[in-house]
């Protein structure tokens, strides 16, 4: 009988991965690229569930980034509404970016994450890991950068005390505008493969950056 009840807590735990796996800030599309150049960069944005998988909730949340020549690291928190249970979580991201030459305008750069929350019993670990490739679109005032980020995502869950995890393929991609002074807006998407019931999910959103002096990506 334990056998059976730890069974089913185990499916549970990974139709609960289905349902709110995306990105490493829940219920936002995980943002793996620094937006405008080196500086602190502070970010806000506005998700929602753009299909029955990702339970069409909506979700805010923001990132504080620290961006050099070389890599980024920012730490952030959202607010999530699954079904009718509030649920916050926290997390963060760093990128290194590969030295391919300043003059070229396409950007790469390896990116990982990670994201946790936890709700009455339920906890949930996203890692988030993969390949960003940005384009520095030419424009006289205005810093105009389409990217994309390819990878996969681990995802644990545990329920009851029952853990269950996978590793599933997942991207963003999105595009990100920033004006000479450092005010910035951005959209993104984010997909995670899950047979039957593959989250999609929409963001839009406005960042700011202190201290800009380019050199991001």
């Amino acid at each position: 009988m334990k056998t059976i009840v730890r069974l089913s807590l185990a499916v549970l735990a990974l139709g609960i991965m289905a349902d709110v796996a995306s990105a490493q800030l829940l219920g936002l599309p995980a943002y793996n690229y620094a937006p405008a150049g080196a500086g602190v960069t502070v970010s806000g944005m506005y998700g929602r569930g753009l299909n029955n998988a990702s339970g069409k909730a909506n979700s805010a949340g923001g990132m504080i980034t620290y961006g050099a020549q070389m890599f980024w690291v920012g730490a952030g928190a959202s607010y999530f509404d699954f079904s009718t249970a509030k649920v916050a979580s926290f997390g963060g991201n760093v990128g290194v970016n590969l030295p391919l030459g300043p003059e070229l305008p396409v950007k790469v750069a390896v990116v990982a994450g990670a994201g946790y929350w936890s709700k009455s019993g339920t906890n949930n670990l996203t890692v988030p890991a993969g390949v960003t490739l940005a384009l520095n679109v030419p424009s006289p005032n205005l810093s105009i950068t389409p990217w994309i980020s390819p990878g996969v995502r681990y995802i644990r869950t545990s329920v009851g005390g029952v853990s269950g995890s996978t590793t599933k393929f997942g991207g963003s991609g999105g595009v990100s505008i920033t004006l000479p002074m450092g005010v910035g807006f951005d959209v993104a998407l984010d997909y995670t493969n899950f047979s039957g019931a593959s989250p999609l999910v929409g963001g839009i959103g406005l960042h700011y950056t202190f201290a800009s002096s380019g050199g991001g990506m």
